[in-house]
């Protein structure tokens, strides 16, 4: 196959098109993976500026790829017709043509032009590609080192713009509780907090200065008047269940316990539970609404609903590919919730998504949620066309009281320890 990279005539040519038509050239091409490009391109994608539609675009065109195309001599080229593509995203052409220009301009892809613009590749016996037309990622093959340590340096920021943000918002509410307590030795402090706050510094220096403040308003104090109780970071702000008052040995055994209902119900049963459950008969929200005499539930009594049989252990079980794509280890509360941008990023959530999300099912549970759609879609991409719309469908029922979060997460765990 040829090593040339040709751009039609027709096209607008900008500078991000022409490098990558000189790394679609290059002939040193280290080797990979399918599985080890997708998941990297995906990690890359909040710095590559990826996102929404171009996002899913992607994704299809990797799945397109052969996995012989990403070793040796051989190029990964994808011929699919624009046309097609609307139809897998249900978007309009020009749209799947802006989004595949923000692929090549991002320098992972490259346009592997024909004379007449017509998208095909020619194969001979044994599977080697003989001429090519369509979308090359080679270049991503040429970036791949340059890539990784791309996404290393952004999980880096993003850590550290999480715990800036943690910070400001402890230490602020502790500087608060200081001058509420101690006017007296504390006067002008919330006038100083005030306008740090208020200075559109980067949240990393801003936590610095308001560490500083924090530091000066504590040395003010006596010893023996700094407050120690303060606010702990990763409380969850659910119900507490607080009945300690055990059932009778009669009235015990009237209910089967949670664990015999477990071992009642096969794999493929609670498979065929998940997606009864997941879809919302209008039967069932026009009695609830009727019951309930309104839509609107307190945030948190649906975030004990959602997360009442879910431990932490259950998701870090059920979400292992969710877990290495984004590089965290779902150990606590604290940790999913810090993950719930990057989670959202993944999924090509918008930030208004995201936000409502929180505000509708609690931070804890909507990071739960976002982390089994993550999941579900890294496993059967075919399955979730739009992983950002499936988790507002899911926040939807978790609002109406009709999302069983923990049977997802059980079919999660049973297929991945490869269970029938």
């Amino acid at each position: 196959m040829t090593q040339e990279a040709s751009v039609a005539s027709f096209r607008r040519v900008t500078p991000g098109i022409v490098a990558s038509a000189r790394l679609a050239m290059a002939n040193d091409v280290p080797d990979t993976t399918k599985s080890e490009i997708a998941l990297l391109l995906k990690k890359a994608a909040p710095v590559l500026g990826i996102d929404g539609t171009t996002y899913h675009v992607m994704d299809i065109l990797l799945g397109l790829s052969r996995a012989d195309d990403w070793k040796g001599a051989a190029r990964p080229v994808v011929a699919i017709s624009n046309a097609k593509l609307a139809e897998y995203t249900m978007r309009s052409e020009r749209t799947v043509i802006r989004c595949i220009r923000r692929l090549v301009e991002a320098g992972i892809a490259a346009y592997r032009d024909s004379s007449t613009g017509r998208r095909f590749v020619y194969r001979n016996d044994i599977g080697e590609v003989v001429a090519g037309f369509g979308i090359d990622f080679t270049p991503a093959r040429v970036r791949l080192d340059e890539l990784k340590q791309a996404v290393e340096q952004y999980q880096v920021r993003l850590n550290a713009e999480l715990a800036a943000r943690r910070d400001i918002a402890r230490l602020s509410r502790t500087i608060e509780d200081m001058c509420t307590a101690f006017p007296a030795e504390t006067e002008g402090v919330r006038t100083e907090l005030a306008a740090i706050l208020a200075i559109g510094q980067p949240n990393v220096v801003r936590a610095e200065t308001v560490r500083d403040l924090h530091q000066q308003v504590t040395h003010k104090l006596p010893s023996e008047q700094v407050p120690f109780n303060m606010s702990a970071e990763g409380d969850m702000d659910v119900s507490p269940y607080i009945n300690t008052t055990q059932d009778s040995f009669y009235g015990g055994n009237t209910k089967r316990t949670r664990s015999i209902e477990r071992d009642k119900i096969t794999s493929s049963g609670r498979y065929a539970a998940e997606k009864a459950f997941e879809k919302k008969p209008a039967e069932a929200e026009g009695a609830r609404k009727g019951l309930m005499g309104q839509d609107v539930r307190d945030v948190n009594i649906i975030q004990s609903e959602v997360l009442g049989s879910v431990s932490v252990g259950l998701l870090q079980s059920a979400c292992p590919e969710t877990q290495a794509m984004i590089a965290v280890q779902f150990d606590s509360w604290s940790a999913l919730g810090r993950s719930g941008e990057n989670l959202r990023r993944m999924i090509g959530l918008s930030e208004a998504g995201w936000a409502d999300g929180q505000k509708r099912v609690g931070i804890y549970a909507a990071a739960a949620i976002l982390a089994t759609v993550l999941e579900k879609s890294i496993r059967d991409p075919d399955q979730i066309s739009k992983p950002g719309g499936y988790f507002r469908a899911m926040i939807d029922r978790a609002v109406e009281g009709q999302l069983n979060l923990e049977r997802s997460l059980f079919g999660l765990a049973d297929s991945r320890y490869g269970s029938s």
